[in-house]
């Protein structure tokens, strides 16, 4: 027995001690706010929102559209990836045309952003479109369609002609098309999808 009353004796003051309480926040409510610090960009990042673009009477239909912008074009053989100077540039909507440079680029312009008509407000409110058009003695035309036009950016698209061979039986434009953006994909898509239809989208049942 009196081997054991240490042991006893321990144990008696250890839970004679006050047990530590469970750290409890002082306030369930919301979390702290943290202040975010504003990004300013530099004024020479072309990331940057540029400002309105107001086109000369020089440019067709420059009372004809609210929503300009500026579109710089570069012009590449489609085989050797190459700049093709001097092909000449032209926008289908308005008949602007130009020429490249020795670097393939043309200079910047302002180009209409036009809004597609055929969509609810909404979904034609997303961006503009433009079709180009580039032509080079000895290369097959082309026609780039959906170039896409937004307000307070430069527009870069890059066209590609090809040259003509001996192959080449039935010389017709080449075609290509400028990606839909794929904001106005989805907003399409959410538009018309009705209740009974859930789709891949977020009223998904399976998401």
């Amino acid at each position: 027995m009196k081997k054991w009353m240490p042991v006893v004796l321990l144990s008696l003051v250890i839970s004679s001690l006050p047990l530590q309480a469970e750290a409890v926040p002082k306030d369930k409510g919301a979390l702290p706010e943290y202040k975010y610090e504003t990004f300013h960009r530099q004024s020479n990042d072309p990331l940057a929102k540029q400002p309105d673009v107001k086109p000369g009477k020089d440019i067709p239909g420059y009372n004809k559209w609210d929503k300009w912008a500026l579109l710089q074009v570069r012009v590449i053989d489609g085989r050797t990836n190459k700049p093709l100077p001097d092909a000449e540039v032209v926008v289908a909507e308005n008949g602007y045309r130009t020429k490249t440079d020795k670097n393939g680029y043309t200079s910047a312009f302002p180009a209409p952003v036009i809004r597609d008509p055929r969509f609810t407000e909404t979904l034609a409110r997303l961006h503009g479109q433009l079709t180009l058009l580039a032509y080079k003695n000895g290369y097959r035309d082309t026609i780039y369609y959906n170039v896409r036009m937004n307000e307070g950016t430069t527009t870069t698209p890059e066209m590609w002609l090809y040259q003509i061979t001996p192959e080449d039986r039935r010389i017709e434009p080449y075609v290509y098309f400028f990606p839909t953006h794929r904001l106005f994909s989805i907003n399409l898509a959410e538009q018309f999808r009705s209740k009974t239809q859930p789709g891949a989208g977020p009223e998904s049942p399976n998401r």
